[in-house]
């Protein structure tokens, strides 16, 4: 017996140590499945629920045609603002100053056009402005060391400044028609101003997917000190995104005044909170957690289909305001929230 168990003892000792069986994942039910559809893909459901709603509560104008185009047009410009807000999310900051580059944009390219100016050099010329006033914005934050809410609120107080001076506080109408005709031309019945916002969409999806620069912002945001440590020039690509984001912001405004017709010294300030309600929308939907180009074009529509259908249902005007607010502070919770769950699973 014990020459029997000594033999047995043997032979196991011998045999080869088998690698430790990695645990099976949990398996994937109907509540997996349906929980991560509505993390991923949230504001994609709310919108077409929406879209259902309003539908069957105003079907002779809600879906319909001729509001699908006005709501697309009217969004266009909002959607690129929202473009350029990602921009400096995406790599840690905000830019409070985009509302007020819209503005000063919009009323400096209709001086500019107003003064005789060709339609190419006014645009040429506004870019220009958005760009200075983007690096202006990553000076005082990546050199100086000025927190980004206080530099980028400075710098939108002194566009507003401008605005005035130009406007002498008053209406300021454009006269020129070959200006004008960059928006308000049509193809397929609705106006190029969404071509130029599809385009915008497109151009900055590839270039944060697809490009070295979308991983290096991205790296930027998450941990500024581990990516400067691993070699991502920082300060670079923080400048970048400011940069482009001026570059955007005065596009948008470029584009305002042309589809306006007029500005008021006032512009600029009520595009802010659309676009960044938008860009935390994004950054919970398609892409959850990370702010991303489609996802913001989602939540650009999701609230154009709120304030719209609100609107032809007779709600008075400070509704698309709570409504507006309230779609802020929720997706920037579900933001919080999704990023709290990322850093939970990343450290388990």
């Amino acid at each position: 017996m014990t020459t029997s168990a000594t033999s047995a003892a043997s032979t196991a000792s011998q045999q080869p140590d088998l690698p430790e069986q990695a645990p099976s994942p949990p398996p994937r039910t109907w509540r997996t499945a349906a929980s991560g559809a509505v993390s991923g893909y949230g504001a994609l459901i709310f919108l077409a629920l929406l879209v259902a709603t309003f539908s069957v509560a105003a079907p002779d104008t809600f879906p319909t045609w001729d509001n699908a185009k006005a709501v697309l047009a009217d969004q266009s410009i909002p959607g690129i603002l929202a473009l350029a807000a990602i921009l400096p999310l995406a790599a840690g900051e905000f830019d409070l100053s985009l509302g007020a580059i819209l503005g000063f944009s919009a009323i400096f390219s209709t001086w500019a056009s107003n003064a005789g100016l060709p339609w190419p050099l006014v645009a040429l010329l506004t870019l220009l402005v958005g760009c200075g006033t983007g690096f202006l914005n990553a000076f005082l934050v990546v050199k100086v060391g000025v927190n980004a809410f206080i530099a980028t609120l400075g710098v939108g107080t002194l566009l507003a400044g401008g605005n005035l001076i130009l406007t002498n506080s008053s209406l300021l109408t454009l006269n020129s028609g070959s200006f004008a005709d960059l928006t308000i031309t049509k193809l397929g019945g609705v106006q190029t101003v969404l071509g130029y916002f599809l385009a915008l969409a497109v151009a900055l999806w590839f270039a944060m997917e697809r490009t070295p620069f979308g991983r290096y912002l991205r790296a930027t945001g998450m941990g500024r000190d581990a990516a400067r440590l691993s070699g991502v020039r920082t300060g670079r690509y923080l400048t970048t995104a400011f940069v482009a984001a001026g570059a955007l912001a005065a596009i948008a405004g470029l584009l305002q005044a042309s589809r306006s017709g007029s500005v008021p010294p006032g512009i600029g300030p009520d595009f802010l909170l659309p676009a960044y309600a938008a860009a935390f929308l994004g950054g919970t939907t398609i892409k959850a957690g990370y702010f991303n180009v489609w996802g913001t074009v989602v939540g650009v529509f999701l609230l154009a289909v709120g304030s719209n259908g609100l609107t032809l249902l007779g709600a008075q005007t400070w509704v698309t305001n709570i409504f507006n607010g309230t779609a802020l502070i929720v997706a920037v919770a579900a933001s919080v929230l999704l990023a709290r769950s990322r850093a939970t699973h990343t450290s388990s």
